[in-house]
């Protein structure tokens, strides 16, 4: 949890007006809002399939084909046999086994399947309908930029294919056992973030997605062989894909359950003490457990309080005409999603709005500009009644 940070240095001037029991006030609200904020809870798994026998109750395949799935061939694993079809164009997917979650939610499953041809693909599935899903898992790829064998997250979109596509190469060359993987892809609202993890322990994120879904939806498991222009025999080849689970979490603003890399701290930069009147920039830096740095910045959520005193967005603060100098405190909250969940952290910092220079007391009615305007009549007379003397 970051430290409560109070704009400008110790022992501030009397002059700018601080009052102690504001001050501590201020200080105990912003502390519980950090602590509210950064408190750690791990996702709860609200359903998981061992897949031991039998399927638990709400599933339901999609072009159910009994001859290609079975909970027989390997005990204490699903085994589906991947056939002809594709998301999109194409023969439709075969055999998906689905159940129904709504909201945000975080799947996992660990998968053995070794793709080789075609654009053979295992993994997690979040479906609406046949023109509107996301899918993670491993695959193969084969074109003019070469083989790609890995782990992918595609989308569909009203039938076309989605423009992000997060990918890493999962191989001989990668891991050790390049044909055994565990899958994670949570959901925020229309935010996909996928991840993948060799052992269940240490998770690497892949990237994210965005997609337009209702919040009911189907999610599970499935496999398919893809069907294409000149994919010929090779589209028909049946390669089993092992399920060993399938887990449903939903998460909170929590730490990632695993070692992968989070969010730890944010801080506010700017300046502790800007003119009213004046448009003054801040920046919310986000340092992760890695050691890097992020200017999220245009991601935070930004608020300002009073709001008499000014008004703060995309860490851009609109400082109000003052009468007095009078203090603001500046709130950035920004939150990390990763495959294993959401981490919130929170910064503040007080600022103090001070009048502009040429303001003048209020209640005199004159400003330094109506000053000028008062004494120009009496100084042209001045100077012309000599002149026309003289004349």
């Amino acid at each position: 949890m970051n430290d409560m940070r109070i704009g400008g240095s110790a022992g501030a001037s009397p002059s700018h007006g601080f009052d102690a029991t504001f001050l501590q006030n201020l200080l105990h609200s912003c502390l519980c809002v950090m602590l509210l904020a950064c408190s750690a809870r791990a996702a709860d798994v609200v359903f998981r399939d061992d897949f031991d026998g039998q399927l638990a109750a709400g599933w339901e395949f999609v072009r159910e084909d009994p001859s290609a799935y079975s909970l027989s061939d390997r005990p204490g694993f699903l085994r589906i046999e991947s056939q002809r079809g594709a998301f999109g164009d194409g023969q439709p997917v075969q055999n998906l086994l689905l159940r129904e979650r709504s909201g945000d939610f975080i799947l996992e499953t660990r998968v053995e399947f070794d793709p080789q041809r075609a654009l053979e693909f295992a993994g997690l599935i979040v479906y609406l309908d046949d023109d509107n899903s996301v899918a993670l898992g491993l695959a193969y790829a084969a074109g003019e930029r070469g083989v790609f064998r890995g782990i992918v997250m595609v989308s569909l979109e009203d039938g076309a294919s989605g423009g992000q596509r997060p990918g890493a190469f999962y191989d001989e060359d990668s891991v050790e056992n390049p044909n055994v993987v565990y899958l994670r892809l949570l959901r925020s609202g229309d935010q996909f973030v996928a991840g993948y993890s060799p052992d269940g322990v240490t998770y690497s994120d892949i990237g994210s997605l965005t997609l337009s879904l209702p919040s009911a939806v189907r999610v599970g498991v499935g496999a398919t062989n893809g069907d294409f222009e000149d994919c010929g025999s090779d589209c028909d080849v049946q390669v089993p894909a092992d399920f060993d689970f399938f887990q449903i979490s939903t998460f909170g603003d929590g730490d990632d359950p695993t070692d992968g890399i989070v969010l730890e701290s944010l801080t506010i930069e700017g300046d502790d003490e800007v003119l009213g009147g004046t448009t003054t920039s801040y920046t919310a830096v986000a340092e992760f457990s890695d050691g890097s740095t992020q200017d999220v910045s245009e991601d935070a959520e930004w608020t300002s309080a009073p709001p008499t005193a000014g008004s703060i967005e995309g860490g851009e603060f609109e400082g109000a005409d003052v009468d007095e100098p009078t203090q603001v405190t500046i709130v950035a909250t920004y939150t990390h999603l990763t495959s294993g969940g959401a981490v919130t952290r929170t910064d503040s910092l007080l600022v103090l709005v001070s009048p502009p220079p040429s303001a003048g007391p209020r209640g005199c009615g004159v400003g330094m500009l109506g000053l000028l305007a008062l004494l120009t009549p009496i100084w042209l007379s001045r100077l012309i009644g000599p002149l026309r003397a003289r004349s």
